[in-house]
């Protein structure tokens, strides 16, 4: 990762994670990052940058497996492409850390502990791209074939083949299904949408409400998201602090 970058990567409004945490390799796909979001003029730093910089990094595990399975560099480009396209014109100053950027950065951290390494390298992140699931990068893995499992099977066992432990049973994913207990009201609205054949289960029905609720509320979620975002910023600002108070106190135990 370039002096430029490292430096653009600390600021506040820019990488939101402990460098620290991070492996030389795991700072240098930051960059890499940071160089496809500016090439493809966008003035954030998202989960498809993120992958874009995996495929674009060095030999190594992430570059064998996604290799393995059939996706290129070329390939992915054009699928961000003709997803997001190219901004209008060139980002000056420094890139915002999307809110799903910022979750598969802190799923990262959580990989690299539960393969028991100290520092976050390209492996943790494809993990949290994995794990996150519904960021752009996931979609575009999707889109060339290949899910989540699929993926992160191909990892570990490149992974093995390099000395790496690999955990037994993998993180597990967020789930899709949410029970939840609703009044009369809520209720009779279900079942009117069953009853005008609009849907046929109670369970779609209530998907269906849920779905158009966010959609009328968009402007709100934009705000939660983004609040969501920085609380997820702060936490992980504490675990640094937590993480140099502990390395101080070991250094003074060893000093005394």
């Amino acid at each position: 990762m370039s002096e430029q970058a490292e430096s653009q990567a600390s600021g506040s409004d820019q990488i939101t994670v402990p460098l620290e945490k991070f492996s030389a390799e795991g700072k240098n796909a930051l960059g890499l990052a940071q160089e496809e979001a500016r090439a493809f003029r966008h003035n954030y730093m998202g989960t498809e940058h993120l992958l874009l910089a995996l495929l674009r990094g060095p030999a190594g595990p992430v570059t064998e497996t996604l290799a393995n399975l059939g996706i290129t560099l070329a390939m992915a480009r054009v699928a961000v492409e003709k997803i997001i396209g190219y901004g209008e014109a060139e980002v000056e100053g420094r890139l915002k850390l999307a809110p799903r950027a910022i979750s598969v950065l802190s799923l990262a951290v959580s990989e690299a502990g539960r393969l028991k390494q100290s520092r976050v390298g390209p492996e943790h992140i494809l993990l949290g791209i994995l794990r996150e699931g519904e960021g752009i990068a996931m979609g575009i893995l999707t889109t060339f074939g290949v899910d989540a499992d699929k993926v992160r099977a191909q990892l570990y066992q490149t992974l093995a083949l390099v000395g790496v432990n690999v955990p037994s049973e993998p993180a597990p994913a967020k789930s899709n299904v949410v029970a939840c207990r609703v009044d009369k009201r809520d209720l009779d609205a279900i079942d009117a949408l069953i009853e005008a054949g609009i849907r046929s289960t109670r369970s779609d029905a209530a998907a269906w409400l849920i779905h158009a609720g966010i959609e009328a509320n968009e402007a709100l979620f934009e705000k939660v998201d983004g609040t969501v975002a920085e609380i997820r910023r702060l936490r992980l600002s504490v675990q640094q602090l937590v993480q140099e108070t502990e390395q101080k106190d070991a250094g003074k135990e060893r000093a005394s």
